[in-house]
């Protein structure tokens, strides 16, 4: 439960680096500095990613941390690597689109630099955090996200496949995923997912709320994305979920899905799953969801959200 060897406290340590531990180079170069960064972001931006592209990428690098064991996590680039690259609640197709633009950005800086470096997992994260930037302009918010550069990339020799395969999500409440292989329900799921991330009530739910309206759900589906602009920081999520004039039914044939209907002219506009509807249902959920939903909660929510999201990025950085 020790994690990583850069946890190691005191002189009487293993000197071995062990498989289990899922080990990272140490970086023989110097750190980004402020320059390099925003360089760096411009060169990112012009690569013509979408805003869930590169925020699904992000995610599912950093989100696979467990503070149970302080496993997972950004850091290593293991996202890029087997078997992470193939689990089912990633798009393999979509990041190694992503991934491998990123590869030919990193390879052209460190050519044209000597001493300072970046590196894949660096780059990663960077990109969701200009993902979350450009997510908050589109909204009219103007809100940095903090970046602290420093992580190395893992080679497929340092990576226990079988042991990393255990960390595989059979759920993500974040990005709307329930595979059905879970004795628990789809929101104990997500609860748990938010345990393991080290987030609090009100972080969990900023963070859904703003994973729906970035169109960030995994495999393209729609559910829960309850907004007319999706890619846009909004509160959307908040006020549609919570929008009286819908009426939110079950959908027929379609396990653990339910359908927002117009009470008054009976189209179907939104659909959802129960990870969805618990914003409304659940009375301390529905507290916090009623406060971002609010005129005056949109700059308090496009606060905690980055505060929330980098949390979830910077977990692994010990």
């Amino acid at each position: 439960d020790m994690g990583p060897r850069s946890r190691y406290i005191g002189s009487e340590v293993p000197k071995e680096a062990l498989l289990w531990q899922d080990p990272v180079p140490k970086a023989s170069y110097e750190k980004l500095d402020a320059d390099d960064i925003a360089s760096l972001k411009q060169k990112i931006d012009a690569l013509g990613f979408t805003v869930p592209e590169l925020v699904r990428t992000a995610w599912a690098a950093a989100s696979s941390f467990r503070s149970t064991d302080m496993r997972g996590g950004a850091n290593g680039a293991r996202i890029r690597l087997k078997p992470q690259i193939d689990w089912k609640i990633n798009d393999k197709k979509e990041l190694n689109k992503v991934i491998g633009k990123l590869e030919g950005l990193k390879n052209k800086f460190n050519t044209d630099n000597s001493a300072t470096k970046v590196s894949i997992a660096d780059l990663i994260v960077l990109a969701g955090n200009l993902g979350i930037e450009k997510a908050l302009k589109a909204a009219k918010f103007s809100q940095p996200v903090s970046f602290f550069p420093g992580r190395t990339d893992a080679s497929q020799e340092q990576t226990d496949i079988k042991s990393i395969g255990h960390l595989e999500p059979q759920a993500d409440g974040f990005r709307n995923y329930f595979s059905g292989n879970s004795n628990l329900s789809p929101t104990q799921m997500l609860v748990d997912k938010a345990v393991m991330l080290g987030l609090t009530v009100p972080e969990m739910t900023v963070l859904v709320g703003g994973m729906r309206t970035l169109n960030a759900n995994a495999n393209g589906s729609k559910h829960g994305v309850l907004t007319d602009r999706p890619g846009e920081l909004s509160t959307d999520f908040f006020a549609n979920l919570l929008d009286m004039s819908v009426e939110w039914k079950k959908a027929k044939g379609k396990p653990g899905i339910y359908e927002g209907f117009d009470r008054k002219t009976k189209k179907l506009k939104w659909t959802a799953t129960p990870v969805d509807l618990v914003f409304g249902s659940h009375s301390e959920l529905r507290s916090i969801a009623e406060f971002y939903a609010a005129d005056d909660g949109k700059e308090k929510f496009a606060k905690d959200f980055v505060k929330a999201w980098s949390k979830v990025m910077n977990n692994d950085r010990f």
